[in-house]
């Protein structure tokens, strides 16, 4: 795939690449608790964790989704909270801009 055609295929399917991002982070998180017993086993639920920020991080391509994800590996922490659909929500914020509408 050249350049163009994935700046073009960026542009214009947005909305698919947020929906798409949103429905892999709500699967990941109703999984991570769903699976709890399973995904609580440090290895097995480390690497569950790592595919599913990798893969999150190909289609957002965010830096900062990908930092907040890293909470994941925070034992207790990780395993209570939506991390991946509060990540994927902040990212689709600032990609609609509505970051930039924020006054402090």
């Amino acid at each position: 795939m050249n350049k163009t055609s994935h700046i073009i295929s960026k542009r214009a399917f947005p909305n698919m690449r947020m929906a798409y991002a949103l429905t892999i982070s709500i699967i990941a998180d109703l999984l991570d608790y769903i699976g709890a017993p399973v995904l609580g086993v440090p290895i097995i639920g480390d690497l569950f964790d790592f595919i599913v920020i990798s893969y999150l991080y190909s289609i957002t391509k965010s830096k900062v989704v990908l930092v907040i994800n890293l909470a994941e590996f925070v034992p207790f922490i990780g395993d209570f909270l939506p991390v991946y659909t509060v990540s994927t929500i902040i990212w689709i914020l600032r990609e609609s801009g509505y970051d930039d509408s924020i006054t402090a």
